[in-house]
């Protein structure tokens, strides 16, 4: 049996002849995104499923995750993934061939090369740990984010997140649970966490997206989605929605999706 080159394939077929495809309704945002209510687990918000065609990618911030085409089709018809690409494959007649060897991807120790001086950062986390994997995000996205599993340290057996202020100066490491011991997120001593906005380091202008975890922000990016913030509590208090607003006017935020 031929097997489908997954890589060919993805950037043979855009994502949006694949919507059209399954039938999956979806309407263009200024940013040149699509939106529409998530097919997969039939949702019935229409901000909820995002669509980043220059990617190829597609997003649910109800907890479908997200993927490229390959994932999609997988999910919408519930089936595997072989056999996904194999359906794409045949309806759009990109024929089938070998399959493509597996991409090189950052191991231990990957600092983001923006990283601005100041807390210094942690060299040993492992991005390609399997309980790292397991949450949903890839070593490349650990990698952009300076994240990884904590093999020793304060934040041992945890997911260690970096913590930057407004300015992209980084101020220090969140330890987010994997495995779903209470509580889920723990910060250094004599960290403030309500005086931080996680990632409003890279918003830029256009519509914002608040989601309540900072997993689910790097989640989001690894699905295309890059305009992500979350607060680092769980209650949300005034002067926390007032460092929003604020963040917003200055970038120029025109709205903000609360997930």
């Amino acid at each position: 049996m031929s097997f489908v080159d997954f890589a060919e394939l993805k950037t043979r077929v855009p994502i949006e002849d694949v919507l059209t495809w399954l039938g999956i309704e979806t309407k263009k945002a200024s940013n040149g995104q699509l939106r529409g209510c998530c097919p997969i687990h039939g949702g019935n918000s229409p901000r909820e499923f995002v669509v980043t065609p220059s990617k190829g990618l597609y997003f649910c911030f109800a907890g479908c995750g997200g993927g490229d085409i390959i994932k999609l089709v997988a999910n919408h018809r519930k089936i595997g993934t072989k056999e996904a690409g194999a359906e794409i494959a045949a309806h759009f007649g990109k024929g089938t061939v070998t399959a493509a060897g597996n991409s090189t991807v950052p191991g231990k120790g990957t600092v983001p090369q923006n990283e601005k001086a100041g807390f210094n950062p942690l060299t040993y986390l492992e991005a390609t740990h399997e309980a790292v994997q397991a949450l949903g995000v890839s070593a490349g996205t650990c990698g952009h984010f300076g994240a990884g599993y904590a093999p020793k340290g304060i934040l041992r057996g945890r997911m260690a997140i970096p913590i930057h202020d407004k300015a992209g100066l980084l101020l220090a490491y969140c330890g987010r649970t994997v495995k779903g011991e209470s509580p889920t997120l723990t910060f250094p001593n004599g960290f403030q966490a309500a005086d931080v906005i996680f990632n409003a380091h890279r918003v830029t202008q256009g519509e914002l997206y608040l989601v309540r975890d900072p997993l689910q922000v790097l989640t989001a990016y690894e699905s295309g989605i890059e305009n992500v913030v979350s607060f680092l509590t769980e209650a949300i208090s005034a002067q926390q929605l007032e460092q929003l607003a604020s963040l917003m006017d200055e970038k120029q935020c025109e709205s903000a999706v609360l997930f």
